[in-house]
């Protein structure tokens, strides 16, 4: 019984996480090294480190690793 419980456990935990990363990968980040916006896919996203809305990724324009800031796009309708 507490195999099966911590199995479902297991499986929420990654759900929750895999929705988490793709809620994400529809917003922009900013890059403070050259100033660009990008955007990354979801399992870039899975375990990456942040505080608050700041994100460690490595740029895909200028490739410089540093606290990349969220910008987020709200639409509403």
């Amino acid at each position: 019984m507490t195999v099966w419980l911590g199995l479902a456990l297991l499986l929420l935990l990654a759900g929750l996480t895999v929705w988490q990363a793709a809620a994400l990968s529809r917003c922009r980040f900013w890059c403070p090294s050259c100033g660009r916006l990008f955007a990354l896919p979801w399992y870039r996203l899975l375990f990456r480190r942040h505080v608050n809305d700041e994100w460690r990724l490595a740029c895909p324009h200028c490739g410089q690793k540093g606290w990349c800031r969220v910008k987020r796009e709200w639409k509403e309708g």
